[in-house]
């Protein structure tokens, strides 16, 4: 492949790391690099075709958390539709996801865990708040700055709410609009107990 550098320690020409550049040395992988990579020839003559695959990107990602039927967040906004709420996550949400993915190297797999870190809290919230209508998760709730955020009042839809947030409002100014949060009462807790 990059035959020019040899030994432990030794400098690449092109960067490896990169799964474009990646991609493109297993492009032109040949059953002799195989063997080399140490697989034994008998195994490898038992493959018909050889084929590469290309590593998942951002925009992959966002695709994988939306397009499939049964994509992740069909799956959330039909569990909150089971209660009557609808579900709102909005593009800059979707790619803050994909970006922690990526960034974790985790795929496509690791897309569930991510989601439903995010959203475990609100799971169990929504079902005991008879007036949310809609859960509204962006950006900062991805981040973990804040919670994701509930909608209340009948008038505040989803995409009303993110074109308020767009010309500058913040949630806390709105009508009906509050973060997910846990009954911490002492009741609650003398029951946990």
């Amino acid at each position: 492949m990059d035959t020019a550098s040899i030994g432990f320690g030794a400098k690449m020409k092109k960067n490896i790391e990169d799964f474009k550049v990646q991609g493109k040395y297993f492009d032109s992988a040949i059953p002799k690099d195989l063997v080399h990579y140490g697989m034994i020839p008998e195994y490898i003559g038992r493959f018909p075709v050889i084929v590469s695959t290309r590593g998942l990107d951002e925009k992959s990602l966002v695709d994988i958390l939306t397009v499939p039927k049964n994509s992740l967040i069909k799956q959330y906004t039909f569990q909150f539709a089971m209660n009557g709420v609808s579900f709102h996550a909005t593009e800059c949400a979707l790619k803050e996801i994909a970006k922690l993915a990526f960034s974790r190297g985790s795929g496509a797999r690791g897309l569930r865990s991510i989601t439903e870190n995010i959203l475990m809290e609100t799971m169990f919230v929504v079902p005991s708040i008879e007036s949310v209508h809609t859960v509204y998760l962006d950006a900062p709730a991805v981040r973990g700055e804040r919670k994701p955020i509930l909608l209340k009042h009948p008038a505040m839809t989803g995409a009303k709410f993110e074109e308020l947030m767009k010309e500058g409002r913040t949630w806390e100014d709105l009508e009906g609009a509050e973060l997910v949060q846990l009954d911490e009462s002492e009741e609650y807790l003398s029951e946990a107990a």
